[in-house]
C-alpha cells in the first residue's frame, strides 16, 4: 500500500514475490563484484576504483557519477535489497521514497536536497591543504612535482574493525560514554559525560590476542603518501589541484581530499602579470641614441635576440614590447602573452665625456637654452647631500646641524638677556 501503482506492491497482484526479469546487474558490473558480494567486498571494490575514476585523475565525469551511484545503492542494505528484487525502477519509483539515485547522491554531496527522504550521505573527512612552491620556469615548460605527507588511513588487514570478536565494553556497558560525578561542596555535585577511555567511545573492546597486529586495535594507521602534482603550463598563482579521497580517513567516513596549492616564487629577472612578462634592461646613452641589440634568456633557457628599430631613440623608462614571447596561457599553451621591456638609460660620468664641443655640434640645441650669463651672478648646482636637509619647517636647520637663529652661546637671537646695571 505504500507503493500504490508499482508492480509487485499493492494492487492485489497474485505474484508479489515474483516480479519477473529485472535489470539488476549494472551496478554490480560497475563495481566489478558478484551479486552475492558482502558489504566489505563492495566497500573495498569502491575504494579501489574511485581513486582512478575521479575526474581529477583523468576519469570520465559520467562514469564517475555511475560509480558513485552504484556504491550509494549497494552499500545500503535496504536499497540493495530493493535493487536486487526490482532493479533501478524499484529505487526510482518508490522503493527509496521516489528518489533518483543519481539526483539523491549528488544533491547530498554538493549541498542539494536528500533524495525523497532518503538517509543523509556518508560523512567525509576534512580536506588537507598542502603548499607547493614552483618557479616561473616550472610554469613555463610544465612538469610533474612530488609532494610527500603523512595521513591517517583505515587499516586494511582488519578493514577498520580493530580486531575480531569484539565484546561489549564493561566500563561503559556498551554506551561509549561514562558519567563523572564531582563533589563541589556540601550538598552540591556536578555531573558530566565523557567518552569512555577504555573503548575510546566505541562501546566495544577486544581481547589482547584478538586485536589487529597491524593497527594495534586503533583501526587506522599513519602512512606516508607521495603524490605527483601536475604543474600545468601558465597556471596562476594559488592554483589548486585536487586529489579526491587521498587525505585522512576513518572507519565509516570517506577519505578527505588533498588540495595542493601552487605558490609561485619571485623571479630574479622577470615579473609576471597574468600571461605577460616584464623585464628591466639598462643601456648606455650611446645605445639609447644610436640603437641597441641584446639577448634575453627566456624561461626555457633559449636566447631571444632583441633589437631596436633603425634610427629609434630610447628615452629613459620607456617600455617596449615583444609580442607572443611571454608566458603560455593557462590551458592554452599554444598561445603566449607578451614580453615587456622597460629601458633604464645610464648616463656617462664627467670624466667619461670626450669631445664635448663636437657633441654640441651634433645634438640639437634647445630653444630656451641660456648660454651667455654673468658667472658672478649664478648659483652653481651641487651634489645632493641628505644630511644638509632642513627638517624644521618653522626655523629650519643649517647645513652644519644647528639652528640658524641660535648664536654661539645657544641663546636665540633677539632674546639675549642683558645684565642689570648696579
Amino acid at each position: 500500500m505504500f507503493f500504490g501503482g508499482f508492480p509487485g506492491f499493492g494492487g492485489g497482484s497474485e505474484h508479489e514475490d515474483s516480479p519477473g526479469e529485472v535489470d539488476n546487474k549494472e551496478f554490480y558490473e560497475i563495481l566489478e563484484v558478484p551479486q552475492n558480494a558482502t558489504q566489505d567486498e563492495i566497500k573495498k571494490a569502491y575504494r579501489k576504483k574511485v581513486i582512478k575514476a575521479h575526474p581529477d585523475k583523468g576519469g570520465d565525469v559520467e562514469e564517475f557519477k555511475k560509480l558513485q551511484a552504484a556504491y550509494e545503492i549497494l552499500s545500503n542494505p535496504e536499497k540493495k535489497e530493493l535493487y536486487d528484487k526490482y532493479g533501478l525502477d524499484g529505487i526510482k519509483d518508490g522503493g527509496a521514497g521516489g528518489m533518483d539515485p543519481f539526483e539523491g547522491l549528488f544533491g547530498g554531496l554538493f549541498g542539494g536536497r536528500r533524495g525523497g527522504g532518503g538517509k543523509p550521505q556518508q560523512k567525509k573527512m576534512k580536506q588537507t591543504v598542502k603548499d607547493v612552491r614552483v618557479t616561473l620556469e616550472d610554469l613555463y615548460i610544465g612538469k610533474m612535482k612530488k609532494v610527500t605527507f603523512q595521513r591517517h588511513r583505515v587499516c586494511e588487514p582488519c578493514d577498520g574493525k580493530g580486531g575480531k570478536d569484539a565484546k561489549k565494553c564493561t566500563t561503559c556497558k556498551g554506551h561509549g560514554v561514562v558519567e563523572k560525578v564531582v563533589q563541589l561542596g556540601p550538598g552540591f555535585i556536578s555531573s558530566s559525560r565523557a567518552a569512555c577511555h577504555d573503548c575510546r567511545g566505541e562501546g566495544t573492546t577486544f581481547d589482547k590476542n584478538n586485536k589487529c597486529k597491524t593497527c594495534k586495535g586503533q583501526k587506522i594507521n599513519v602512512e606516508e603518501k607521495t603524490l605527483e602534482v601536475p604543474i600545468e603550463q601558465g597556471a596562476p598563482n594559488d592554483h589548486l589541484v585536487t586529489f579526491s579521497g587521498e587525505g585522512d580517513e576513518m572507519p565509516g567516513v570517506l577519505g578527505g581530499d588533498v588540495i595542493v596549492r601552487l605558490i609561485v616564487e619571485p623571479h630574479k629577472r622577470f615579473e609576471r602579470k597574468g600571461a605577460d612578462l616584464y623585464y628591466k634592461k639598462t643601456i648606455s646613452l650611446y645605445e639609447a641614441l644610436t640603437g641597441t641589440a641584446f639577448y634575453v634568456e627566456q624561461l626555457d633557457g633559449k636566447k631571444l635576440l632583441v633589437a631596436t628599430s633603425p634610427h629609434e631613440v630610447l628615452t629613459p623608462n620607456v617600455t617596449k614590447e615583444v609580442r607572443g614571447k611571454g608566458m603560455p596561457f593557462f590551458r592554452d599553451a599554444m598561445s603566449h602573452g607578451n614580453l615587456y621591456i622597460q629601458f633604464e638609460v645610464e648616463f656617462p660620468k664627467k670624466n667619461q665625456l670626450k669631445n664635448v664641443e663636437e657633441l654640441k655640434n651634433i645634438l640639437p640645441v634647445p630653444k630656451d637654452l641660456i648660454t651667455n650669463f654673468d658667472k658672478n651672478k649664478v648659483e652653481y648646482l651641487e651634489d645632493y647631500d641628505e644630511t644638509g636637509t632642513n627638517s624644521n619647517a618653522a626655523g629650519g636647520r643649517s647645513r652644519h646641524g644647528h639652528d640658524d637663529d641660535d648664536d654661539e652661546d645657544g641663546m636665540p637671537r633677539g632674546q639675549r638677556v642683558q645684565c642689570a646695571q648696579q
